[in-house]
Parts: C-alpha cells; sequence; structure tokens
C-alpha cells in the first residue's frame, strides 16, 4: 500500500488486487471479497471479531455500520436482524463497493451502502443502533468528533458499540465521550480489545 494510502483515503491509490476473506462467527460463516487500499484486507482483524461477537442488534429497527470497510459487521447486523434495515458507511469508494458486492452475494435486501463522509451523507438520519471500529489513526480529536456525531444519531435509548485496544487509550476514550451519553459501559474484554457501548437517553 503506497505510503499515503490509507484504509480511511477516499480514493486509495493501490491497484486492485481482490482476495476472497472466509469467515465464521455466530454459528455463521461468510466468505468476503476484500482487496488492497481497505483495511485489514486479508483477514478480519481482531477488534471487528470481538465486536462481532459482543453486539446486539436483536430489537433494533435500524442500523448503522459506520466506517463499514468491505462490510463485514453489516452484513452480520443484517442476517442477526433480518427485521432491521442496515445502513453501511464508508469513506473509501472501493471498500464501499467491496460492502456492496459482499451484501449482494448474500441477497440482503435489508441493507444499503453509501459511499463519503458519513456526516454529509446521512444528513439528519438517526439509528438505534451503531457499530464502529473508529479510524484511530486520523488521530483522537477526529475519533471524537466521529463518535460524537455517532451519539447525535442515535434514537431514544439506542445504543453506539465501538472497539478499540486497550492498551491505544480506548478507556481514556470511553471516560471522554461519556458525557455525551446517558449511559457507557464495558460490554467486552478479550485479546487485548475493549468493546465500549454507549447509550442514548430513552
Amino acid at each position: 500500500m503506497p505510503a499515503t494510502d490509507h484504509y480511511f483515503s477516499s480514493a486509495p491509490q493501490s491497484e486492485p488486487d481482490p482476495v476472497e476473506i472466509s469467515v465464521e462467527v455466530r454459528g455463521k460463516t461468510f466468505l468476503l471479497q476484500s482487496d488492497r487500499g481497505v483495511f485489514s484486507r486479508e483477514r478480519i482483524d481482531t477488534g471487528s471479531m470481538v465486536l462481532a461477537r459482543t453486539f446486539d442488534v436483536s430489537a433494533a429497527q435500524t442500523v448503522l455500520d459506520l466506517g463499514c470497510g468491505y462490510g463485514f459487521l453489516g452484513i452480520l447486523a443484517a442476517v442477526l436482524a433480518p427485521q432491521s434495515q442496515v445502513t453501511l458507511v464508508d469513506v473509501n469508494p472501493r471498500a464501499a463497493d467491496l460492502a456492496r458486492t459482499n451484501c449482494q452475494r448474500y441477497q440482503l435486501a435489508n441493507t444499503e451502502v453509501l459511499t463519503g463522509d458519513a456526516l454529509e451523507v446521512l444528513g439528519d438520519r438517526r439509528f438505534d443502533t451503531i457499530l464502529c471500529n473508529p479510524p484511530y489513526r486520523v488521530g483522537k480529536v477526529q475519533v471524537m468528533a466521529l463518535l460524537e456525531d455517532a451519539g447525535k444519531r442515535l434514537t431514544p435509548g439506542g445504543t453506539l458499540w465501538i472497539v478499540g485496544r486497550t492498551k491505544q487509550g480506548i478507556k481514556t476514550l470511553a471516560r471522554d465521550m461519556s458525557p455525551c451519553f446517558a449511559d457507557t459501559r464495558t460490554a467486552e474484554v478479550k485479546s487485548g480489545y475493549r468493546v465500549i457501548r454507549f447509550s442514548a437517553a430513552s
């Protein structure tokens, strides 16, 4: 990957080289297409796996996979909660195209994929559940802005689920973000990662 080509790039410069990833989670097996210029090209990253095994979408009618990459979390949510409408969004057009391809592979009629900056393409839309493995490399200020916006998009009683490395400050981030939410709690600690669940006021 070129030095300037990050998974959060809006225009990856690397030449496409598609691969397929097989992943089993919650009794489901998925075969997902990935490529250069997207986050965790060759396998589902550990943080996303910990989050995938933890989040709850059982009561959600609207779900957002924020920074969806090639669509793993959103696809899992759509399968676990077929009654819900799942929106996947990513600023990286290559990632968004892969997410569309992967949703189509599983004929998930309850999904939609949007390309672009979430603050712009989502407008004033709100969600019962938001899933996010934040792009920590962009810096804490930008991550906090992303999560603050996500919090404003929650419906009453809605939940925002994020994951991060314990050693890289996820506990501090959770503490700093907690004033934006009615409740903040650690939902899982595993493999050096923490899943934090933020809840909006009912």
